[in-house]
C-alpha cells in the first residue's frame, strides 16, 4: 500500500511417389511435433500458472486492456490521501451489469479484523459513510470497465474522500478477482495492502463487493481514522 498520510501412414497401395514423399514428410513432422508436445504443454502450464508481477501499487497504464478470461492472479492496488492518484487500467468485461454482494462485503471486513486480532489490534468499525465511498467506487469500476483508485475522469481517491467531507487520515485497498477469499489472500500477501489492514491509526472500515458475473468482481475496502 501507499499509505494515504499514502491462457497418415503411407500404405502399400500408394504408388504415387510424390504423394508418398508428402505423406512421409508429414509423418516425420508429426513425429517431431509429438516429441515436442509434452515440453510445450509443460511450458504453457507454467505460463498459465505464473501470476503477473505487480510490484508497485500505482501503475501508469491507462491504455492497457486486460482480458477478463486471462486473469490468473488478482489485480490489486492501494492508495492514500497524500499520494497522487494512479492511472486507470481498462478492463474488457464480459457482462457489464454490476450487482452487489453484501455478504462478501461483510466477509471482506471480517477478514481484516481477523488479521488485526493476530496483532493485538482492535477491530475496525463498519462505517456507513465509508461503506458508501467503497460502494460508489466498486460500482463505478464495474459499470465503466476500469480498475484504479483514480477514475476515467481523473477523480482521485483523495477527491472522493474530500467530497464526503472525510478530511482525515485514510487509505484504500482495491482488487479485481474471482472470489472474496482470493482477494483477501492477495491483500494479506502484499506488504503494502496488508499494512493498510493492520494500520493501528485507523478505526473505521467501509467495504463493498460488486460483481458482473463470471468471476469478474471488484473488491474495495476503505479505512479512516476518527
Amino acid at each position: 500500500m501507499l499509505p494515504f498520510d499514502r491462457p497418415g501412414d503411407v500404405t502399400n497401395a500408394c504408388d504415387n511417389l510424390a504423394v508418398k514423399k508428402i505423406v512421409r514428410g508429414s509423418r516425420s513432422a508429426s513425429g517431431r511435433i509429438l516429441r515436442l508436445m509434452p515440453v510445450v504443454g509443460f511450458a504453457a502450464l507454467l505460463l498459465a500458472l505464473s501470476p503477473p508481477k505487480i510490484h508497485a501499487p500505482m501503475v501508469s497504464a491507462a491504455s492497457m486492456t486486460v482480458s477478463p478470461l486471462k486473469i490468473h492472479a488478482p489485480m490489486i492496488s492501494s492508495a492514500s490521501m497524500t499520494v497522487p492518484g494512479d492511472s486507470p487500467i481498462s478492463i474488457a468485461l464480459v457482462n457489464p451489469h454490476p450487482h452487489s454482494l453484501a455478504v462478501d462485503a461483510q466477509a471482506l471486513a471480517d477478514g481484516v479484523n481477523t488479521e488485526r486480532a493476530k496483532h493485538g489490534l482492535p477491530a475496525l468499525r463498519r462505517d456507513a459513510t465509508l461503506d458508501q465511498v467503497a460502494y460508489a467506487k466498486a460500482v463505478d469500476m464495474a459499470a465503466r470497465g476500469y480498475f484504479g483508485h483514480t477514475d476515467l475522469s481523473g477523480v482521485t481517491f483523495a477527491d472522493r474522500m474530500h467530497a464526503r467531507h472525510l478530511n482525515v487520515y485514510a487509505s484504500e485497498n482495491i482488487a479485481f478477482d474471482s472470489t472474496e477469499a482470493n482477494a483477501q489472500s492477495a491483500f494479506v500477501h502484499s506488504p503494502d495492502h496488508y499494512s493498510a489492514q493492520i494500520d493501528p491509526r485507523v478505526q473505521n472500515i467501509g467495504a463493498a463487493v460488486i460483481t458482473v458475473g463470471g468471476g469478474q468482481t471488484f473488491y474495495v475496502e476503505d479505512f479512516s481514522a476518527n
